[in-house]
């Protein structure tokens, strides 16, 4: 810059400069909530929806009791409860966060111990699956995004 004012062709590269950095950080949010929803999408698919037969269990002075009785029915509200909290910057990172605020969803995911504690139910994993496959995807889901993004800019 001179004393007395400013050279244009400064002004126009801090303009541009500006305005793509403006532009990047847009897509990079619009690409984390576009895989975030593929996410969300992708994990309610894999989720276990329970099958309840009418039981009730109990467990009183360390043992397990069972009555039969209730109606037979469906479940879902594990895979109902998947929520996309959103992308977030945090320092130069990029972070997309999907949850389940379920108790028992750790359980599902990872497995845990039987009601009388004397066997193991074997975890679903059904949130590492999901997450490898996205892995697996992100070149397909971000490079078709990236081109498109970049065409705007009279790139091909």
């Amino acid at each position: 810059m001179s004393g007395d004012g400013f050279f244009f062709e400064e002004f126009e590269q801090f303009a541009a400069n500006f305005h793509k950095t403006l532009q990047e950080e847009t897509f990079v949010i619009d690409v984390m909530n576009h895989l975030g929803n593929i996410m969300i999408r992708e994990v309610k698919a894999k989720t276990p929806v329970g099958q309840y037969d009418g039981s009730v269990f109990f467990v009183k002075g360390g043992k397990l009791l069972v009555f039969e009785g209730g109606t037979k029915r469906t479940g879902g509200y594990l895979r109902r409860n998947w929520i996309l909290d959103g992308c977030t910057k945090e320092g130069d990172t990029y972070v997309v966060t999907i949850s389940n605020n379920t108790e028992y969803a750790s359980y599902v995911e990872n497995g845990h111990r039987t009601a009388d504690h004397s066997g193991w139910v074997e975890g679903q994993f059904f949130m590492k699956i999901t997450m490898d496959e996205i892995m697996d995807q992100l070149p397909s889901i971000v490079g078709p995004a990236y081109k498109e993004y970049l065409m705007k800019f009279g790139f091909s």
